[in-house]
């Protein structure tokens, strides 16, 4: 509470990459937590967010503050690239959240197609028949979704025909692992071909070697995310980036 209270919560944006051409094709919101002049790692606050029920504070807080700064930079006469932000099942749970994202781009005057939302692979193994309802009704009120963290331990390859979405984002620990072993190698590039097959573009995080990304180009990934490129900056940064 009193960290939103003193606006120690800021955003940064993580670039992704458009593998073919190498131009920046939007970016992902990423919540840091700035405290008695430290950087807090989300890895250890994220989980006690989602433990008291706060995330939802917080989510709703980054996405007002991407909404404004987006807002600021057509302002500005700056045509943003589409920025993602993280939705939890939690929030989808506790707002009425078709509702509270169409406020959001009234409020701002956004285009759906500049302001994307990740939902994580797991929270579609917990009622899912009402998170689907969800997905669906921003969808139709033109919103991109981004199935995030695919791999990361809950997936099958059916997934990802039956979900409704427009992107696929593999998790980085399953990035990671298909590296080490050729049989993790061979199930990636199979994720890659049926998402392919079903138009679904590919986003592939954690990407941080040359080795990683030319591989993936190979496969036919689309869009690239990590610190090969760039590790998540500031609004400021990422503009100059």
């Amino acid at each position: 509470k009193h960290g939103l209270a003193n606006g120690e919560f800021i955003f940064y944006i993580q670039p992704q990459v458009f593998e073919k051409t190498g131009q920046i094709m939007g970016g992902e919101a990423l919540v840091r937590w700035q405290h008695d002049g430290h950087l807090i790692s989300p890895g250890r606050f994220i989980p006690v967010l989602e433990k008291t029920g706060y995330i939802c504070a917080v989510d709703c807080f980054v996405w007002q503050s991407v909404a404004q700064w987006l807002r600021d930079l057509l302002d500005r006469g700056i045509t943003p690239v589409p920025v993602s932000v993280n939705v939890s099942r939690v929030d989808i749970f506790d707002y009425d959240l078709v509702d509270h994202m169409k406020g959001l781009i009234r409020e701002f005057d956004l285009s759906p197609d500049e302001f994307l939302l990740e939902i994580t692979e797991s929270a579609y193994t917990q009622d899912s028949a009402q998170i689907i309802n969800t997905v669906n009704a921003l969808r139709e009120a033109g919103f991109h979704i981004e199935i995030d963290d695919f791999g990361s331990g809950y997936s099958s390859l059916n997934m990802i025909s039956t979900l409704p979405m427009d992107a696929l984002k593999l998790d980085m620990e399953f990035m990671h692992n298909a590296f080490k072993e050729r049989k993790n190698t061979k199930m990636l590039d199979a994720v890659i071909d049926i998402a392919y097959s079903l138009e679904v573009p590919t986003i592939a995080e954690g990407v941080e070697t040359a080795e990683q990304m030319f591989a993936l180009k190979e496969m036919g990934c689309d869009i690239v995310q990590g610190f090969y490129f760039s590790r998540p900056l500031p609004p400021e940064a990422f503009e100059r980036f």
